[in-house]
């Protein structure tokens, strides 16, 4: 994973790329709390980082709305479609999960979480070898600018706004 982030590094501060890998690593290091705690031993702590990547719902939310279109536009439709998949997936994980959350039902968290983290990591991994890098190549600069504009309404996972990419030009 992250075969792609040296690029992102690059990326001037704020482009939507560079956001998403601000966010991978926010998400991997949610995920290795969340694979660390122990639901039945401490279950507000668990819980917690449970909500924290709940926000994952934002990322999925702009790349649909902010970044597929521009994908369809130039014809790179069969991979959305899959990752769209994936996204929906992931939001019956976590519902599922909520559900067994307000139960404190340990044994069905215990059961379920694995799968949920598991199904993060491949569609991380599938957006830096895939998605990203297609997207930087098909997406202009001047479409990146409206993508900024679109995210800013939808929010990020991230603790604190990024800097506008518009400026940078």
């Amino acid at each position: 994973m992250n075969s792609f982030s040296p690029v992102a590094k690059k990326l001037p501060e704020g482009h939507p790329i560079k956001v998403y890998y601000q966010e991978s690593a926010l998400i991997q290091e949610l995920l290795f709390e969340l694979n660390d705690a122990n639901p039945a031993e401490d279950f507000q702590k668990y819980f917690k980082i449970f909500n924290q990547l709940k926000a994952i719902e934002k990322r999925f939310v702009r790349i649909e709305n902010q970044l597929f279109p521009y994908l369809e536009k130039r014809g790179w439709e069969g991979p959305i479609e899959k990752i769209w998949a994936l996204h929906n997936k992931l939001r019956e994980q976590i519902k599922l999960l909520s559900t067994y959350n307000s139960e404190r039902n340990i044994d069905k968290i215990k059961d379920n979480i694995l799968c949920l983290t598991n199904s993060i990591e491949r569609l991380l991994t599938i957006e830096d070898t895939k998605l990203f890098p297609n997207s930087m190549e098909l997406i202009t600069d001047e479409d990146w600018k409206d993508v900024c504009l679109g995210d800013e309404e939808i929010g990020w996972m991230l603790e604190e706004k990024p800097k506008s990419f518009s400026t940078n030009f």
